[in-house]
């Protein structure tokens, strides 16, 4: 049976095993204590820790874009049009100017060379200047997303910067996983002294501490291959020169969550959908009066 067991493992593993480790997001995977208490002959020390996978309330989608001309002015007045057509556009998709803030980022010269003469003096000179701007887009609805990149391509806007993933209820998120927290210490604590029959003096002193991961801190990459068995290059013969051409090894991205191990409550962990990771880890200390 055991035999068995690895081998469905290897089978479910995926492409993923191909991945390139980053290190980064393995530090940012929050492995709690496995230890559910630890007891002295006078203290019981007992932890509780939950995670939880929440949906975001909201997205913010970050476009870039840029525009060359042979003046700022004209530079400006152009990619000011783009942004205002794009933004007509958006409305069809119910997101209205509110929702939406452009930041001016940089204007800069272009150069260009010319070459003049016989003797082929090369000559730098400014041919223009480029703005760049970026288009901060704040909804609600993760559907929306791929539709408005997809609007703004008839734009000339190709830059997709980033999406952020916004919670507006972290507050109440922790307070609904501290109570979860205690309700798991409450359990644990009677479970121990209905066993050891200990007797509780003083006032117990707890320790806690909450934090959450943004999905994009926690994206890693592979790239799925086989390397030949053997690759011979032959060269210098009759002094020919060889270039060698490889294929394409495509690369990809995959959602590589914080692992569940060690965890006493995991909340949510059946969706699929991507988002927000919360945890908290609570430590109660308790002093009993030693046996004699």
């Amino acid at each position: 049976m055991f035999l068995i067991f690895n081998l469905t493992q290897a089978q479910m593993s995926g492409n993923r095993l191909y991945k390139e480790r980053n290190s980064y997001s393995e530090i940012t995977n929050h492995f709690p204590d496995y230890k559910h208490f630890y007891a002295t002959d006078s203290t019981l020390t007992i932890t509780a820790s939950i995670l939880l996978n929440q949906k975001a309330d909201q997205f913010k989608l970050t476009l870039g874009l840029n525009e060359e001309a042979e003046n700022p002015k004209k530079a400006i007045e152009n990619i000011n049009l783009r942004i205002e057509n794009f933004l007509n556009k958006l409305s069809s998709l119910g997101i209205k100017k509110k929702d939406v803030y452009v930041d001016f980022i940089s204007q800069t010269k272009v150069y260009d060379f010319d070459i003049e003469g016989n003797q082929k003096i090369v000559t730098q000179k400014i041919k223009g200047f480029e703005i760049k701007k970026n288009i901060i887009i704040n909804t609600d609805d993760h559907s929306k997303i791929e539709k408005m990149i997809y609007e703004a391509s008839d734009f000339q806007i190709y830059d997709v910067i980033k999406i952020d993933y916004l919670s507006n209820t972290i507050e109440q998120i922790h307070q609904n996983l501290l109570k979860e927290a205690h309700d798991i210490i409450s359990r644990k604590r009677d479970d121990y002294f209905g066993r050891f029959k200990h007797e509780l003096i003083g006032t117990p002193i707890a320790n806690s501490s909450f934090t959450y991961i943004f999905p994009d801190t926690q994206y890693q990459q592979y790239t799925a291959y086989e390397s030949s068995d053997f690759d011979v290059v032959r060269g210098n013969y009759n002094n020919d020169s060889y270039i060698k051409k490889l294929e394409r090894k495509g690369k990809t991205f995959y959602y590589e969550g914080i692992k569940y191990s060690g965890y006493d409550k995991v909340i949510n962990n059946e969706n699929p959908e991507i988002g927000i990771q919360f945890m908290i880890n609570l430590s109660v200390k308790y002093d009993f009066k030693k046996n004699r």
